[in-house]
């Protein structure tokens, strides 16, 4: 992976797409925004007017742009574009949300969202769109296209600005894609599939598998009910935030 050229092409997000047309402003697209059901240690989102980073709360909620980061002990849960999606940051995640839109109905109508992960771990759950929505997941080397699932991206810097990204499909079918020497290469992958660009799809350790269901679970449930107020220190006990750094690695038992 080091050493494989590996470039981003813009026609991965059209060609996952389909032919979903880009609906015009005329055609009523409306701005849907993103609120924090939860945070954990060390949390900030960038100004969008002067670049400054400042701390997250739960509650708060953001227009699309908004970048979020997450420190070596923080975490986050986002509802995100409505109620259509929740994700969860890991700790040392940077994500941005460039778009969140939608026409007819916040509940039932057509969706377009678009997340950049540039570096670290995001997991999330997305209820299933309609035909004319996108939901867009960008890395630094690749893309997935969600339909309705749940998933996690990995996306780990290496040496040389080049990243180690990872998709995995915790349930359901994601399609991925990426340039890789001037080829574009893309995967369906189903339940408990991952593919580390570059490499073969493999499927996933069940420790890695499991790993990611409960942090699903934990996240559908902070997300879904109403959110409680935040306590004087932070999330209210109980809040799960389990296995913050990311899933385990190394020898384990298949």
């Amino acid at each position: 992976m080091k050493r494989t050229h590996i470039t981003l092409a813009c026609a991965l997000a059209l060609m996952l797409a389909g032919v979903t047309p880009v609906r015009s402003a005329e055609e009523g697209i409306k701005q849907a925004r993103a609120t924090v059901r939860a945070s954990h240690g060390k949390v900030d989102y960038q100004d969008t007017q002067n670049g400054a980073w400042l701390p997250v709360k739960p509650n708060m909620k953001f227009s699309a742009g908004v970048t979020i980061r997450t420190g070596p002990d923080g975490a986050a849960d986002i509802s995100v574009n409505g109620t259509s999606s929740a994700v969860r940051l890991t700790n040392n995640t940077i994500l941005q949300i460039p778009t969140m839109s939608y026409v007819g109905s916040a509940r039932e109508g057509d969706t377009t969202t678009m997340l950049n992960l540039e570096t670290g771990t995001v997991i999330g759950n997305v209820k299933k769109i309609s035909a004319n929505s996108r939901y867009e997941i960008m890395t630094p080397h690749g893309v997935a296209g969600i339909r309705g699932t749940d998933f996690a991206v990995e996306c780990i810097p290496l040496d040389n600005h080049m990243f180690d990204v990872t998709f995995n499909s915790i349930t359901g079918v994601i399609t991925v894609s990426a340039v890789i020497n001037g080829q574009t290469i893309t995967h369906t992958l189903t339940t408990g599939q991952s593919w580390e660009i570059g490499k073969d799809v493999t499927q996933m350790k069940a420790v890695i598998l499991e790993f990611f269901q409960q942090q699903i679970n934990f996240l559908i449930q902070q997300t879904l009910p109403p959110p409680p107020p935040p306590g004087p220190r932070g999330p209210n006990p109980g809040t799960p935030f389990p296995g913050g750094s990311g899933p385990p690695r190394g020898p384990q038992p298949s």
